[in-house]
């Protein structure tokens, strides 16, 4: 293993920076602490011998990696790259070490109904110290979720570069000799194409939107509505969503996860037109606009979108599935 992050040994200088860097980057520094122990996590990935056989993905990878989403998140999502090429046991003993390693200088909580750990599924939460004594009701202070899976390839990635917010703000007052002495140098990680998580956000709400609770189903699920306002926005995906391959490679993942997953109930026979989000998203909206302001507003570190232009962006999208 290379060196890694190593900063928070020293408690007293990392509470400091967390302060420090907190009041320069107008962030919450219990926010800057969570995103020191994703970026550890992150790190040791980079690291790890199978390195070349994981992907980052989901929200937390728009904001950690791309740069463009505003909002803080607490779970780190990896895919397994060509998994149907492991055996059973291959996997779990890869997920296994891997997430062991990823979770160095935690401690795991074992969480009844959250704790999952299978060979195509891992899901586990860890605990750091919270050194900063400050909570949010937004983001659980001292709590890290990994979740690894096997379900989906992940198909096209990228290299990007990954930095905490402390290397930013160290980079920023000029103290290279403390990244380099905390081993807190930029790194390189896979992470999964913008495209590809424009639409698996789509269709994790396509597929939320047949539960019986459909209002209950999307409020769980309404982080990716920002995710999309940005992702709709980004030039990349406004060419991807005007070309044919949008609509075909959602409809190729709809397929797939009709296939992988029973739940919702019913839902594996339905057409993408069938989904509530198309026959009454403005109803819809009236109500999930306030569970976004509720939610987002707490965990962005810039002022959120405007309900409105989440909405419009939201329809542009299913404008181009209803071509």
């Amino acid at each position: 293993m290379e060196h890694t992050m190593k900063l928070h040994e020293n408690q007293k200088l990392f509470i400091q920076l967390l302060n420090f860097s907190a009041n320069t980057l107008k962030i919450r520094p219990e926010f800057i602490e969570k995103d020191y122990w994703i970026t550890h996590a992150l790190q040791r990935m980079a690291q790890n011998e199978n390195a070349d056989k994981v992907v980052f993905k989901g929200g937390t990878s728009l904001s950690k990696a791309y740069r463009l989403t505003n909002r803080f998140s607490e779970d780190i999502d990896i895919a397994i790259v060509d998994a149907d090429s492991f055996s059973k046991n291959q996997l779990k003993m890869l997920i296994k070490r891997l997430a062991k390693d990823m979770a160095s200088d935690l401690q795991e909580i074992i969480i009844p109904n959250v704790t999952s750990k299978g060979s195509r599924f891992y899901k586990a939460i860890y605990q750091y110290q919270n050194l900063v004594g400050l909570t949010s009701s937004a983001v659980k202070t001292g709590q890290l979720l990994i979740e690894i899976n096997t379900y989906a390839n992940p198909y096209t990635y990228i290299n990007r570069e990954i930095s905490s917010f402390l290397s930013d703000y160290l980079i920023a007052i000029n103290r290279n000799d403390l990244i380099e002495q905390y081993d807190l140098n930029p790194f390189s990680i896979k992470v999964l194409d913008i495209r590809r998580t424009l639409i698996e956000k789509m269709v994790s709400l396509l597929r939320f939107s047949f539960e019986t609770d459909v209002v209950k189903a999307l409020s769980t699920k309404i982080r990716h509505f920002y995710d999309l306002y940005y992702l709709a926005n980004d030039k990349e995906c406004v060419e991807y969503l005007l070309s044919s391959e949008f609509k075909k490679d959602l409809s190729e993942l709809l397929i797939h996860d009709q296939q992988e997953f029973d739940i919702p109930e019913g839902w594996q026979t339905k057409t993408i037109k069938e989904s509530p989000l198309f026959k009454e998203f403005s109803t819809l909206w009236t109500i999930l606009s306030v569970v976004y302001q509720n939610e987002l507003t707490p965990l962005a570190f810039s002022d959120i979108p405007d309900e409105k232009l989440i909405a419009e962006s939201f329809m542009k999208i299913l404008k181009q599935l209803q071509k």
